[in-house]
């Protein structure tokens, strides 16, 4: 009788390992930014209305080097328009690694369906020091201590650092943006000169617009359930 709970155990406890390999999230690799206002209008007749994510970086060894390119704007993946990187991040939570991406894009004006194969996300992928450091001071400056201003413009600052440390994107204009990702929430950090934008994905709390002069700062405090997704939070690529 022992031996045979013994072996139902044995195999409920290699469904159970086979279950989780299954579900290994699936990653894409390519960084990705909305299409600027110039490449929507040149477009028009292509790309719905805000629609379009522009490739900016393929990492080499990815399956997506051999079937995309920079430049490339990814309109649909698996039928789902991409309006922002939180889209195509949504699509690929939903997939399992090494399933295939069916993906309709533009490419030198022409519209074109790829069928691009996913890869796996690092499980144990450990961030570098760096860009724990830069995390770290981002999310000093959004959770201040004791203090119910956000600087918004000090925030600026330290993303555009960022972005030149590839931590985070400018694009060719003004905006600067990261993404942080806090347990199942995607947390997108975007500045303009003006105004710091923080969006929870799924909408954990409401987006959060801060806006602020050279040397004013806004003097709203963000919701209590943001500061604590934040204070948890580490860089994403979608």
């Amino acid at each position: 009788m022992n031996r045979i709970i013994s072996i139902v155990i044995m195999l409920c406890t290699s469904l159970s390992l086979t279950a989780t390999v299954a579900k290994a999230a699936a990653v894409l690799g390519v960084q990705a930014i909305p299409a600027d206002s110039a490449t929507q209008q040149a477009y028009a007749d292509i790309i719905p209305p805000g629609a379009g994510l522009i490739i900016t970086r393929i990492p080499p060894d990815t399956p997506a080097q051999q079937h995309l390119r920079l430049g490339d704007v990814l309109l649909q993946a698996d039928g789902s328009t991409l309006k922002s990187p939180e889209d195509l991040a949504q699509v690929l939570r939903l997939k399992q690694a090494g399933t295939t991406l069916h993906l309709l894009l533009l490419r030198n004006g022409e519209r074109m369906n790829i069928n691009c194969p996913t890869a796996e996300r690092p499980a144990h992928t450990a961030p570098g020091k760096q860009a724990i450091r830069e995390t770290n001071k981002l999310l000093i400056l959004l959770v201040p201590n004791g203090n119910a201003t956000v600087n918004v413009p000090a925030v600026r600052r330290h993303l555009l650092h960022m972005a030149e440390l590839q931590l985070a994107q400018k694009d060719t204009y003004t905006t600067c943006t990261v993404y942080l990702q806090s347990d199942d929430t995607l947390i997108r950090v975007q500045s303009t000169e003006r105004a710091l934008n923080i969006r929870c994905t799924p909408a954990r709390v409401p987006e959060q617009t801060l806006r602020a002069d050279f040397y004013h700062r806004d003097l709203t405090r963000l919701p209590k359930e943001l500061e604590q997704l934040l204070l948890k939070a580490s860089i994403y690529h979608p």
